[in-house]
């Protein structure tokens, strides 16, 4: 039987829900409360790569065993994982669901400034998971605003920027082909610019990819299987090389939903693997040094460790 409806899986499976802003958009998300209180701040500036710096949000580094990160830094509920720049002195993470905020913290003078929220554009008020390239140059988001191609307010799409001196350039939402689709949750970008996202198709949600030719997006392509199959596939992750793809599996409204590995073979990619001490992961996110994945391990937290497994579990 092909899976259910991506609304119906997780009423059960995380137990709580949002109203829907629109009928594109009645994806259930989990319950969550309040967002860390913060004025808004003037949008962050994009920074170049270079040497990374610790992670000082959380000096203490896990090994292959599962550990909380950033507690007593990250507040209350959360909808996406934290994302760093290039050279990890910034930081953006999505707030719960309802907040539609982005957060951010710069590292300065070695030290991370208190959470506070982003406004990317004035025309914009909506902001949720934030991705950024792994050169630092294209940062992405989702956003339940209008758009100029006609798509009302309420339907999540996916915007985009481009890095412009010490800033971005104007939020622009990806192609019609992209943005027509039932998107939710976290995007991915490959040193090539490729993006991977989950959209809901047909009572389907799956893994989709839009390659980057030429400056422009193209139309998007369901990923076959074993990427794809009756279960719930969403929030991707691929590597910078497309070398191989992380992402969430949800194998019936009973089970949790789980960190599954998959490589990219000559003519496909690998039968997904499950990484087994992970018991609950949404938002997996690899930081730019690759030595760790960050996820969310429930509404309200954060863990991380090391990524010592992509290798174990390669074919």
């Amino acid at each position: 039987m092909r899976k259910s409806v991506f609304i119906a899986c997780f009423t059960l499976i995380l137990c709580a829900c949002s109203s829907a802003p629109g009928p594109e958009t009645a994806t259930l998300i989990p319950t969550l409360t309040q967002s860390p209180t913060k004025t808004a701040t003037a949008t962050p500036s994009a920074t170049a790569t270079s040497e990374p710096v610790p992670l000082l949000i959380d000096p203490d580094l896990p090994g292959i065993t599962p550990e909380r990160f950033g507690e007593g830094f990250f507040r209350r509920e959360f909808h996406s994982a934290p994302v760093f720049s290039p050279d990890g002195s910034t930081v953006w993470w999505g707030g719960e669901y309802g907040s539609a905020t982005i957060y951010s913290s710069q590292l300065i003078d070695g030290a991370w400034t208190d959470p506070a929220t982003v406004s990317f554009s004035e025309s914009i008020t909506s902001y949720r998971d934030p991705f950024i390239s792994p050169d630092g140059k294209k940062f992405y988001f989702i956003s339940g605003s209008p758009t100029a191609d006609g798509l009302p307010a309420g339907k999540e799409n996916i915007w985009m920027m481009d890095k412009e001196g010490d800033g971005w350039s104007e939020p622009q939402p990806l192609p019609p082909s992209i943005n027509e689709l039932a998107l939710h949750w976290t995007v991915s970008a490959a040193e090539n610019y490729n993006l991977y996202f989950s959209a809901n198709q047909d009572g389907n949600t799956d893994i989709f990819l839009s390659k980057y030719v030429n400056g422009e997006y193209t139309d998007p392509i369901l990923l076959d299987a074993p990427i794809n199959t009756s279960n719930l596939e969403i929030t991707p992750n691929i590597a910078p090389d497309e070398s191989y793809l992380l992402f969430t599996r949800i194998a019936s409204r009973n089970d949790p939903p789980h960190l599954y590995i998959s490589y990219s073979l000559d003519s496909d990619w690998s039968e997904p693997v499950r990484v087994e001490n992970i018991s609950y992961c949404i938002s997996p996110i690899v930081t730019p040094d690759r030595s760790f994945v960050i996820y969310l391990s429930s509404p309200s937290s954060f863990d991380w460790r090391d990524t010592s497994f992509i290798e174990a579990l390669r074919p």
